[in-house]
């Protein structure tokens, strides 16, 4: 990770740490660490998001909310009663926040400028970029505001309250994290390997609908690695399903790419009328990730998901 000095501090962005999980440990403590871990993952790449223009630290703290959005579909039968409710209205505010900014990184670094650099001559390509840059400074101001902001502190204190509940860990000893594991992944392996069957590369929707499924189960299989059989094949499942999820995110951002273009031109003809020349200079980039996608649907159907470790009886 690249760090970046603002004055005497220097700051890193920080990726999502490992979550061990005890198998014999109940499941909404285990809920509840896994969790906390999503938390703090935000809260560690706070500074360095307020203080720097890296775009690694909006990408990091969109990431630990995505984490903890998936952790609580994940173990959703099993959280306490409003719980979700509670909570994730204020955590989509949030993520709204995060993922406009990150958008525009995107469509600025990958979509728009390799066009300017492949056609300098084109002088409108630079003023639509300008206007890009121009977005996106403005969507991180209102970012930055958020982040200062009484409503993400309430957000963070509400995710606190909840997980310190009494519910999280007073419970009956009744069903421990380990079968629980084992029912989830194999729902979440038949939720997915049901949208890769019915994916085509000519509907957008059901690509983007299968690249959200993978991204569940790529975060469960993360907070349950400590309780499953680890080495060379869960590595090739993991390098498998983020080869896949990568194709399938540049399709979507190619696909998104037009409207948001759209929207920064505004109503500007003379820039709109560059958004069909971005679009057609990547038409090349789309083919490919298009003409390879189904062999790797193909191969994604025979997919195997790594087997829980075997619980040692208690002494």
């Amino acid at each position: 990770m690249r760090s970046v000095q603002t004055g005497a501090r220097t700051y890193v962005p920080v990726e999502a740490l490992a979550v061990p999980i005890a198998a014999d440990g109940q499941i909404l403590a285990s809920f509840r660490k896994i969790a906390l871990s999503c938390l703090a993952h935000l809260e560690v790449n706070l500074e360095g998001m307020l203080n720097s223009d890296d775009p690694e630290f909006i990408h990091q703290m969109r990431v630990s909310a995505r984490r903890l959005r998936a952790a609580i579909r994940l173990f959703a039968p099993r959280l306490p009663p409003g719980f979700s409710n509670e909570l994730l209205p204020p955590l989509r505010q949030l993520m709204d926040h995060l993922g406009k900014v990150r958008d525009l990184d995107v469509l600025l670094a990958e979509i728009a400028m390799p066009v300017v650099q492949a056609l300098p001559d084109e002088p409108r390509l630079a003023t639509l970029v300008k206007t890009v840059t121009e977005r996106k400074h403005a969507t991180r101001k209102t970012a930055l505001r958020y982040f200062r902001s009484t409503s993400y502190v309430r957000l963070m204190l509400l995710a606190t309250k909840l997980l310190h509940h009494p519910s999280f860990v007073e419970q009956a000893a009744e069903e421990t994290i380990a079968s629980f594991v084992t029912d989830r992944l194999k729902r979440l392996r038949k939720e997915v390997l049901e949208l890769a069957k019915v994916a085509r590369t000519d509907n957008p929707a059901s690509l983007h609908s299968l690249r959200i499924g993978i991204k569940q189960l790529r975060y469960a299989l993360g907070f349950f690695e400590s309780l499953l059989h680890t080495g060379k094949p869960f590595r090739r499942v993991l390098s498998q399903l983020s080869a896949l999820q990568n194709d399938l995110g540049q399709l979507n951002d190619l696909a998104n790419a037009g409207p948001l273009l759209m929207h920064c031109a505004n109503d500007n003809t003379r820039l709109r009328e560059m958004v069909p020349l971005v679009n057609d200079w990547h038409n090349p980039r789309r083919r490919k990730l298009l003409a390879r996608m189904p062999r790797r649907l193909e191969k994604f159907q025979r997919l195997h998901l790594p087997t829980p470790k075997p619980v040692k009886p208690a002494p």
